[in-house]
């Protein structure tokens, strides 16, 4: 409860509508686009975000792709004082935890919550990421035995829980 959602402005802004939608449950108030165009830039999308917010969605870097957890993680704690993180291969006993906590948490999956395969790119200084085509971001809210609840651009799902590691585990469990 108290977790809201709305659509992303930019056809690539998920990582920062998310953010903002998950600042807001803290009571940070934050404009989308002050928090995306905060972000820093970078062919890596775990250093920064990767291309321009208005390109397609659906692509892998070098093209237009999106930032992974760290960069908004490190936003939402140095710029606004919230205390995120960023993890990657986080356990579902973990997520469900933090979720029993009352906390939503933010996830990096593909699609709406979709199989996807995951494709290694390295970057202009020779460092290494695991990337996936419609690499998306959305809102865990709770959980039921054999289902995951999450927030997607304003609408609520409820997705079984191995379709939902399935889609997770494509970006490393973020």
């Amino acid at each position: 409860k108290g977790v809201t959602s709305f659509r992303q402005s930019y056809p690539i802004s998920c990582e920062s509508r998310t953010a903002v939608d998950w600042a807001d449950f803290f009571g940070v108030q934050i404009y989308e686009s002050d928090f995306q165009f905060a972000l820093p830039l970078s062919d890596n999308p775990d250093k920064g975000f990767v291309g321009d917010v208005h390109d397609p969605w659906g692509q892998v870097p070098p093209y237009s792709y999106g930032v992974h957890a760290a960069p908004v993680a490190t936003l939402l704690k140095e710029e606004y004082g919230l205390s995120a993180r960023a993890a990657k291969n986080f356990s579902l006993e973990n997520l469900k935890k933090e979720l029993a906590s009352g906390q939503p948490l933010i996830a990096w999956v593909i699609g709406n919550v979709e199989g996807g395969v995951p494709y290694i790119y390295t970057d202009s200084a020779g460092n290494k990421v695991q990337v996936g085509a419609y690499e998306h971001v959305v809102i865990l809210t709770g959980y039921g035995k054999d289902s995951i609840r999450y927030l997607n651009n304003s609408r609520i799902f409820d997705v079984p829980v191995d379709v939902f590691d399935n889609s997770w585990s494509v970006l490393d469990r973020m």
